[in-house]
């Protein structure tokens, strides 16, 4: 028996389900999203979740410029903040931190988000700060839950909501309920989503379909005005995920994540502010090839458990014209994955393949970073973090329960550290890496008037590498423990202005990576640290293909966002991004870079609604690693159309059409994947979508 909105709201209250969303305005639209990559003085953006109709975070946030989101399936795109993805893009949920459970990223952090419970969206392009933590060369986004705020005599708000869309989405629908007041409060919410497989423009079906139930619960205490206490926790639960782009699809992949919080600010003495939090997030994923697929072979599936836990210690003081933070930032990751043969007949545990050996990464880190107001129109940003890492595959020598050689008639067994050596010629042998990792911020604000500013960045930074690239240990995908970190040199320019009727920015950025790391295929390496596939045309026998290796690298691109207020009625605006990135090391593109892209919008407002036209496009992309089998991308345009009206002061109805026109296309990014060989085409996007959601709020 599905849920119904009735169930779900009880079950929100007495079983701390579900998601959070604070929203006190009486028009038919979600809380803004900023997009703050570059000013803080950066307007903020109303690229809404009621303006379409796939509520799934990654579809979402792949909506503004310089962000795209990789598809595999419907659920869990990947994001990709400036041509960068995975690690290299920080996901911040209320100060705590998830990782995924697959190792091919079926579920990458925005997968256990659910964007409309919470009530601010940062995305960073680039570097703006050193506290965002380890990673994010990329970017960052950050989700805001903030403090509610009730109104004189208030002591509960909320709102409920139920959707429905004709290609994918079949059900959404959630509750949430805020009670309390100035000084205490609690507040739950519940949703969930039921999608079915998709149909692309050419009427084929692409196999989408999943189940989430997600929920939320905040206990909050305000002791003073100016202090904040919180303690929440989460689940994100997905069933039935079927992907189109891999050999597996997800039956299971559960997350759980507790956070607990302290600020206060406005303080006397030395120490004028106060951040302390720590987190601990859980994941419990599985993936086969069975249960949701016809399968006459072998069946395989790998069960894997993820668990991050970390903190930060904030501490702020303001000496004369200059503001300081510092403190201690704390991570811990261990992630655990084995590929079992599950076949008739088969015990029923024989590994295979160790592919996450029992893995822990520590990066414990020190900041400071400083803020100067060199006048009243110009700031100096300027701050150091240094990175202590701290990797271990625990189980590098411990052998799966067959450890038959692979492939036959090498004697290569399958102990993980004896797979890094068939892999690598010069591999150190070694399975705990330890690492010091230093990164730097100087960037200058100006406003040159009261509506124009201009900003100019220079970051170093490193990432280091994560478990996949670092100890995966499967016959033919395998990570490298001897991988250097990347060093990212980046220098970020970029102006904006702001006014009543008109908002525009523009940026460029330009990053130079020593040691950037890159998923390639061994037959590529002859003269890198790789064995390579094939020597002098004769097989190596090792069998593996998909392998990590440093080289040096560039990445550029620039992006410009415009809105303008025709008059009372009108507004219209739109985006571009443009990134592309060079091996440096032998001459070749980096693949998944996607061409110059965009939107344009025309909305037009009456007195209890709005209409509005949006065209997405992305140009020819031939600027492709034909080495890793990457195809170029035909150029692509689609309309969408989207409606809201305000029926009275509690309920408001918002609707549309996504792909008006039916069009057959896909995002370059997509998946297959292009480091597996696989020839065949990428996913292709939903077709035409009508989609409605009424909302109440109380």
């Amino acid at each position: 028996m599905r849920p119904t909105l009735l169930h779900l709201t009880i079950t929100s209250l007495l079983a701390t389900p579900v998601f959070a969303q604070a929203n006190t305005t009486d028009t038919p639209t979600l809380p803004a999203i900023a997009v703050s990559g570059q000013l803080d003085s950066t307007p903020e953006l109303n690229e809404l979740l009621s303006r379409q109709g796939n509520s799934e975070s990654g579809a979402v946030l792949r909506n503004f410029s310089g962000v795209d989101g990789q598809r595999l399936g419907g659920h869990g795109l990947d994001m990709i903040i400036r041509g960068q993805g995975q690690s290299a893009v920080n996901v911040l949920i209320d100060g705590g931190k998830i990782e995924g459970g697959c190792p091919n990223r079926m579920d990458p952090p925005t997968a256990y988000t659910e964007l409309s419970s919470f009530d601010r969206i940062e995305i960073v392009k680039g570097v703006k700060s050193l506290q965002y933590g380890v990673g994010g060369t990329g970017g960052t986004v950050i989700l805001h839950r903030d403090r509610p705020e009730f109104a004189p005599g208030q002591s509960i708000m909320g709102e409920a909501y139920i959707g429905t869309a004709s290609n994918g989405l079949r059900e959404n629908y959630g509750a949430e309920v805020t009670a309390g007041n100035d000084q205490v409060y609690i507040r739950l919410q519940g949703s969930y989503k039921d999608a079915e497989n998709y149909r692309d423009g050419n009427g084929d079906e692409v196999r989408s379909s999943y189940r989430t139930t997600q929920g939320h619960i905040d206990l909050g205490w305000n002791p003073t005005a100016n202090q904040h206490i919180k303690l929440s926790h989460e689940i994100a639960n997905t069933a039935d995920a079927l992907f189109q782009g891999a050999g597996m699809d997800s039956p299971k992949s559960d997350g759980t994540m507790t956070r607990l919080s302290y600020e206060a600010d406005e303080l006397a003495g030395l120490v004028n502010g106060i951040e302390i939090s720590v987190y601990r997030s859980e994941v419990d994923h599985v993936m086969n090839n069975f249960s949701l697929r016809p399968n006459s072979g072998t069946r395989n599936e790998v069960p894997s458990e993820v668990t991050t836990q970390g903190g930060k210690l904030r501490l702020t003081s303001n000496l004369g014209q200059t503001s300081v933070d510092y403190g201690v930032l704390l991570q811990t990751i261990e992630k655990q994955a084995t590929l079992f043969n599950r076949s008739p007949g088969m015990q029923l545990n024989n590994s295979q393949f160790l592919m996450w050996p029992n893995t822990i990464t520590e990066q414990n880190s020190l900041f400071v970073e400083a803020n100067t107001a060199l006048s009243n129109t110009q700031n100096l940003i300027y701050g150091v973090r240094v990175d202590r890492v701290r990797a271990n595959a625990r189980d590098a020598n411990k052998a799966p329960d067959n450890n038959a050689p692979v492939p036959a008639p090498s004697n290569i067994t399958r102990e993980p550290v004896n797979l890094y050596n068939a892999a690598y010629t010069d591999y150190s042998g070694k399975s705990r890496i330890n690492e010091t990792n230093w990164n730097g911020l100087l960037r200058y604000e100006q406003s040159l008037n009261s509506n124009l500013a201009w900003f100019g960045g220079l970051s170093l930074t490193t990432r280091t590498a994560d478990e996949t690239e670092r100890f995966m240990a499967r016959a033919d995908w395998t990570g490298n423990p001897d991988l250097n970190p990347e060093r990212h040199a980046q220098v970020d320019l970029g102006i904006s202005h702001t006014s009543a009727a008109l908002n525009w920015s523009a940026s460029v950025y330009y990053d130079r990576v020593t040691d950037y790391i890159l998923r390639d295929q061994a037959r590529n390496q002859d003269s890198a640290n790789a064995r390579p596939v094939m020597v002098n045309g004769v097989p190596n026998n090792t069998g593996i293909n998909n392998i990590y290796v440093n080289i040096d690298a560039e990445i550029y691109g620039a992006e410009f966002d415009l809105s303008y207020l025709v008059n009372s009625r009108w507004l219209v605006g739109g985006h571009l991004a443009f990134t592309e990135g060079r091996n440096l090391t032998d001459g070749r593109n980096l693949s998944s870079m996607a061409p110059l892209n965009g939107q344009v919008f025309a909305e037009y407002a009456i007195d209890q609604g709005y209409a509005g036209l949006r065209a997405n496009f992305a140009t020819q992309q031939s600027q492709v690693n034909t080495l890793l089998n990457e195809r170029e991308t035909p150029a692509w345009s689609t309309l969408d159309f989207y409606a809201g009206y305000q029926i009275n002061q509690t309920f408001s109805l918002q609707a549309g059409v996504d792909n008006l026109f039916d069009k057959a296309y896909f995002n370059h990014i997509n998946r297959n994947d292009p480091t597996t060989g696989d020839t065949l085409d990428k996913i292709n996007e939903p077709g035409r979508s009508v989609w409605a959601k009424l909302n109440a709020r109380f």
